[in-house]
């Protein structure tokens, strides 16, 4: 008896579309109470692209993207156009023939630019500090 394994590799297209879809019905109920339950899942679903393909360069981006919705729910503070404006970016982003470390930046800014915080974990450097001074 011969068995074969078959592997099902998931590609960043396939994902994006879950993406899509949920960040359209994101768009088309933002601030009612059911958008909790496609926030849930694009947050999922990101996470899950994390896990599958972590060296994509797209990935970066869509995780630049759940941070921004992840922090302190502020899924919950943006609005349909700015996530239309992610379908949008996110659609553009997928249809180019490869992603390199400029389209990363050019998207992240992209996402900045709507309005997404993306770096909403920052840290406050103490500006008092002798970073120069040596250790005695």
């Amino acid at each position: 008896m011969n068995i074969e394994q078959t592997v099902l590799e998931i590609s960043g297209i396939e994902i994006t579309k879950s993406i899509l879809i949920d960040l359209q019905k994101l768009s088309s109920c933002s601030g009612e109470p059911i958008a909790s339950v496609y926030a849930d899942n694009l947050l999922r679903t990101m996470r899950n692209m994390r896990d599958k393909l972590p060296f994509e360069p797209y990935t970066e981006v869509v995780m630049a993207l759940h941070d921004a919705l992840a922090y302190s729910n502020r899924w919950i503070d943006y609005n349909a156009s700015q996530y239309q404006g992610v379908c949008e970016l996110l659609t553009s982003l997928v249809n180019q023939e490869t992603i390199n470390n400029s389209s990363v930046e050019t998207a992240i800014l992209t996402l900045e630019n709507l309005g997404f915080d993306t770096l909403p974990f920052g840290v406050t450097i103490d500006e008092s500090l002798d970073i120069d001074k040596d250790d005695e």
